[in-house]
């Protein structure tokens, strides 16, 4: 049997990419430049059939050229590739050459397989993805929890860095090895609409047969509705490379892998060497790897047989995982009012009228997921993270430093008595129950618990993280309690996304932790390297102990990481003094390049933190963070050093300065 030309892709295993002879790095531009007719068939490449259907292609120009080639399965790159092509017909072949004026290509180059090798797809993944030889098969995107593929929607994300979801930091993506990270259900900005949207009409139809070969046709729904929709349709060519069989890829040509209108900027590849990871008579999912601004992350695409979608086919039960319920189950929190005001003192548990919390500076905010298909035992555990400690992307960026000042404190009963005015218990039986106290930075008011929800009598923000790609704002008005760790963690949540039956199956969640509570309070004491510290005259005039120098100058003695101030905390540092005779009384004063008071000397010295110094003894030097914000020492923007007045108020007997300038202790409170 003959087929005209055109160039097919009957498509079978890949033996992919042989690059003989060189590696990559040996390729140039050559020493010439070459036009369409100088690039023919046994002059500057061969094409060779052998009797199994293997097609060598192979540059005959040498390794000093980089070579592509345009072939029945997709394009190819290097000096000698290998194809097997499983139909009799015939084919075409162009063979490229990168040159300083870029790539050029051949005249199409015709040959001829003369027998069928059916051979060539024994592996039941054809079978799977086409229905058969000769046939064809359609895959629509899921549109619900089928029970396989831990996926309810169209797509799922997963992390790139633990492929597996299971912290043990697995990157070999591949055929039944990956767990998504996240599903977003059908979140607006997913899929506006949700099962509505006019994405949910697209289709991919792939057919294998001796006629068509390995071809595709696909609609994509773009506007309009599910029902009605407009869109793109395309026919072309697609590969499926078994040659390794645990990383099956799809190659398409003048085509693609489906996916929504609103994502063809978010991936630079939907066409070539995209990995398989599901494929089933039922379930197909393919990965593409993100490249926009919010990062490398897989987006694993998400596609149900059409025959399944409409019920003529049943998934058999041992394919379905019912290991767990796939719809979503809040956690719950037994006797929560209590819980929330419960904590340690000393190992000693206490319940309090007020419990105060911080918002976790290791991680401020995440998304909870519902992962239906987890094992977990524990309902909180099938909640997951989205983000998993990998702030800093434009997907997920970073806090503020501002965040560590937020506190949200929950108080006592509030009731109200005849007259509207409040009472902190009830003593009549008229009093009426109003709720309880809070106050949230600089908002306050009343809050109720309804069933597993914090309710204020307003909208309350916590706080808003403003990124390259995204802004998240934690405000609302109702925040689901997600868990309460008494003493540990308090995590609240609001909705996120849906699946497709309308649960909320992704919470935007706050991460809170209890602020400790003590019988006794004190400073934290910052730890330092007293052999570290550098001592020296500044301009012959001023005596200076450094501790840290973000510039330079001299070993630092703290480790900045150590020195983190919340608002309107104190620094204070203690140092000794002997060998010193003073003249008249001098200033001392602790500077960094912090607050309303920055300058240093001379200046500094009329400072209100400046102190008195005229004999040798113990001092202690301070500064208060009046920034209104949290400041820390590790972000290089400031020093942190003792300065007092020397010349003309004091001498020593010799200038080695360290032996008459000692640091006993720095603490923050």
């Amino acid at each position: 049997m003959k087929i005209n030309k055109i160039l097919y892709s009957f498509t079978a295993m890949v033996a992919l990419l042989l690059l003989v002879a060189c590696s990559p790095d040996k390729y140039s531009l050559g020493n010439a430049d070459f036009a369409p007719e100088d690039l023919v068939q046994g002059k500057a490449f061969s094409v060779t059939v052998d009797e199994k259907n293997t097609v060598t292609l192979k540059s005959l120009l040498g390794d000093n050229y980089y070579c592509s080639w345009v072939h029945p399965n997709g394009r190819s790159q290097g000096n000698e590739v290998q194809i097997q092509l499983p139909f009799a017909g015939k084919y075409e072949v162009r063979f490229g050459v990168n040159t300083h004026g870029g790539i050029v290509y051949s005249e199409p180059y015709e040959f001829e397989i003369t027998t069928n090798n059916m051979s060539l797809l024994e592996d039941p993944l054809w079978t799977y993805l086409t229905g058969g030889v000769g046939k064809s098969k359609r895959w629509v995107p899921v549109d619900k929890d089928y029970g396989v593929g831990n996926c309810d929607c169209p797509m799922i994300y997963a992390n790139p860095d633990d492929v597996l979801n299971d912290g043990t930091g697995s990157s070999d993506i591949g055929i039944n090895h990956l767990k998504p990270n996240w599903s977003p259900g059908f979140a607006d900005w997913f899929l506006s609409g949700g099962t509505n949207n006019p994405y949910m009409a697209s289709y991919m139809e792939f057919t294998l047969d001796d006629v068509k070969g390995c071809a595709i046709k696909e609609f994509r729904g773009e506007t309009g509705t599910a029902k009605e929709a407009e869109g793109t349709t395309l026919e072309g060519k697609w590969n499926l490379n078994l040659s390794d069989k645990n990383h099956p890829v799809l190659t398409f040509t003048d085509s693609y892998i489906m996916h929504p209108i609103g994502f063809d900027g978010t991936c630079a590849n939907y066409t070539t060497e995209l990995y398989i990871t599901a494929l089933t008579p039922y379930l197909l999912q393919v990965a593409t790897m993100r490249t926009n601004s919010e990062g490398p992350w897989w987006l694993v695409w998400c596609f149900i047989a059409e025959d399944v979608q409409k019920g003529d086919v049943v998934i058999p039960s041992d394919e379905v995982n019912y290991i767990t319920p796939s719809t979503p189950v809040l956690p719950e929190t037994e006797d929560l009012l209590t819980k929330l005001y419960t904590t340690d003192i000393n190992g000693v548990e206490y319940v309090g009228k007020e419990m105060t919390f911080t918002v976790s500076e290791d991680a401020a905010y995440d998304w909870l997921w519902w992962n239906g298909g987890s094992s977990a035992e524990k309902t909180i555990d099938k909640w997951e993270s989205v983000v998993k400690g990998n702030y800093g992307s434009a997907w997920a960026p970073k806090w503020g430093d501002d965040v560590a000042d937020i506190e949200l404190v929950l108080g006592k009963e509030v009731w109200l008595d005849k007259d509207g005015k409040k009472k902190s218990a009830q003593t009549e039986s008229t009093d009426k129950f109003q709720g309880y106290e809070y106050t949230l930075g600089n908002d306050a008011g009343v809050y109720n618990i309804d069933e597993q929800k914090l309710v204020f009598d307003e909208e309350v923000t916590f706080f808003q993280v403003k990124g390259d790609g995204r802004t998240i704002d934690l405000t609302s008005k109702e925040w689901q309690v997600m868990k309460c760790d008494p003493g540990s963690e308090l995590v609240l949540g609001i909705p996120a996304g849906t699946d497709a039956d309308g649960n909320t199956n992704s919470y935007l969640v706050v991460n809170l932790v209890y602020k400790p509570v003590t019988s006794s309070t004190g400073p934290t004491a910052v730890p330092f390297d007293a052999s570290k510290l550098w001592f020296g005259l500044e301009q012959s005039k001023f005596f200076r102990c450094q501790l840290y120098n973000p510039w330079g100058g001299g070993n630092d003695a703290i480790d900045p990481a150590n020195v983190k101030l919340k608002k309107d905390q104190k620094i204070s540092i203690t140092v000794q003094l002997s060998g010193f005779t003073f003249s008249q009384t001098a200033k001392m004063v602790l500077c960094c390049n912090r607050g309303s008071e920055q300058s240093w000397e001379p200046d500094c010295f009329g400072y209100s933190r400046a102190i008195d110094v005229n004999s040798d003894g113990t001092y202690t030097v301070s500064w208060t963070n009046d920034t209104g914000s949290t400041v820390k020492w590790d972000d290089g923007t400031s020093a942190l050093t003792i300065t007092m007045q020397f010349d003309g108020y004091a001498t020593l007997p010799d200038t080695d300065y360290a032996t008459h300038c000692t640091v006993e202790s720095i603490t923050i409170e």
